[in-house]
């Protein structure tokens, strides 16, 4: 059995997630959310994710597409996980170390791990001089560390703009988190953990700004 984390609240990467999942044919599939928390929404003055959310909520999602779904009030409830059973995390809040350490709650992060973890890790990334990537990993209890799925450096183009940049890395973050379980086969395990890379936050505006600069220096140095 594959679940899915998710919220009870329309979410755009759950729904990405779930639909690229019927599109390969995944079909022991169990949706799992819970309660929608709203936090203070930071605006950001160069927002890279412009996607919309399909005003769809995952229970009505997961009858549409065929997949079982139950609603819980946390984590605690969610069921002893088998041996051959995995979590994808859809969206999730804090996830407890008791959970994480049973090694089977795989997440997708936007980032060559482990040079860059937490938020805003594309802009990070590139104001930091480091690789701009995706990483498939089991978690750890710490933040954006855990186990090696996979790993993938997202391609530049000399016709690239910020926000097809970001667009691509968030199709591949999708791609690469549908197909987890089934990389699992071959994949190392490494640890990703290690010291002195600290776990990144919003943004400020006034870096940003520095960033799209940097962004339009490194494009301009590609050739293909």
């Amino acid at each position: 059995m594959i679940y899915v984390l998710t919220y009870n609240h329309p979410h755009k990467k759950t729904q990405d997630l779930l639909l690229t999942m019927k599109l390969k044919n995944y079909s022991n599939i169990h949706i799992i959310s819970t309660p929608w928390v709203k936090r203070k929404n930071f605006k950001p003055l160069i927002p890279h994710r412009l996607g919309n959310t399909h005003n769809i909520y995952p229970s009505d999602l997961s009858s549409i597409l065929g997949y079982k779904y139950s609603e819980f009030q946390s984590l605690d409830e969610l069921p002893t996980l088998e041996k051959d059973d995995y979590v994808l995390i859809g969206g999730a809040g804090i996830i407890k170390k008791e959970i994480a350490d049973t090694k089977k709650i795989i997440n997708s992060h936007p980032a060559y791990l482990p040079h860059v973890r937490g938020l805003d890790s594309f802009k990070w990334a590139i104001i930091n001089n480091k690789p701009i990537g995706v990483t498939s990993h089991i978690i750890s209890e710490e933040a954006d560390q855990g186990w090696l799925i996979k790993q993938k450096h997202v391609p530049l183009f000399s016709w690239d703009t910020f926000h097809s940049v970001a667009n691509r890395q968030y199709e591949m973050e999708i791609d690469m988190l549908a197909s987890a379980v089934e990389d699992l086969e071959n994949a190392s395990l490494e640890s990703l953990a290690i010291e002195g890379v600290e776990v990144s936050r919003r943004m400020p505006h006034k870096i940003e700004l520095e960033m799209i600069k940097k962004f339009e220096s490194l494009i301009k140095n590609q050739t293909t």
